[in-house]
């Protein structure tokens, strides 16, 4: 089963099908409930994880103590828990469950053997991680920008990953967005007045992504 998954997966498709065996015989296959922790910060990086099912928060802390969420994790960006391999003996960040999360953990020494033994796969791993920085350098840039602008970062990133329509909560968007409950709804309400976004039972469609964007551009007003 979990040779299965890994095979599918577009970053384990340059492993061998008999490496792909011998590698899911030492990988654990996990399921975490809602806010249950796949690792925490400062534990010894120990493990990669594959993200199989659902998102995963990675918090980290603030001198003060105050956890801050510093990225999503989805099953489109596959890995978390990567600190081990380029060098940190400890997770920089806690991984918490967003949602019903299915994991593969693959012990760290594994995982380091295949970037070191196949060149292809390395740069699929560089590529994810290249991608990664670039969508928290973003989120960095709108951390003190107008909520419109955030929740149409993170609704335009969801669209991108996901299609259309995006299974999320107002709930998991706010914290995605770095805001409050009640201020996304209300910021999602006039998105939805304006034509631009439709939301029902938990599903939320981009009508109008371009409309997004524009807010996302120097001055952008609702």
């Amino acid at each position: 089963m979990i040779d299965e998954h890994l095979a599918k997966t577009p970053l384990f498709q340059t492993i061998s099908a008999s490496e792909l065996q011998q590698l899911s015989d030492v990988c654990e296959l996990r399921r975490f409930r809602k806010g249950q922790h796949l690792f925490d910060e400062g534990q010894p990086a120990a493990s990669t994880w594959v993200i199989q099912r659902g998102w995963v928060y990675l918090v980290k802390r603030t001198p003060q103590g105050v956890p801050v969420t510093i990225f999503t994790v989805t099953p489109e960006e596959v890995l978390c828990g990567y600190s081990a391999v380029v060098g940190y003996s400890v997770y920089y960040a806690s991984a918490v469950a967003a949602t019903e999360t299915t994991a593969i953990r693959i012990p760290g020494e594994e995982f380091t053997r295949l970037v070191r033994r196949h060149a292809g796969f390395a740069e699929q791993v560089l590529v994810i991680y290249h991608a990664r920085m670039r969508r928290m350098a973003e989120a960095i840039a709108l951390a003190h920008a107008p909520v419109e602008q955030r929740l149409a970062h993170t609704l335009l990133r969801l669209k991108a990953t996901f299609g259309n329509p995006n299974s999320v909560t107002h709930q998991e968007l706010a914290h995605m967005a770095g805001t409050r409950w009640e201020t996304s709804i209300r910021t999602i309400a006039v998105f939805k007045r304006k034509r631009w976004l439709s939301s029902s039972r938990g599903k939320m469609v981009v009508l109008q992504p371009r409309a997004l964007q524009a807010l996302l551009a120097p001055n952008g007003e609702v």
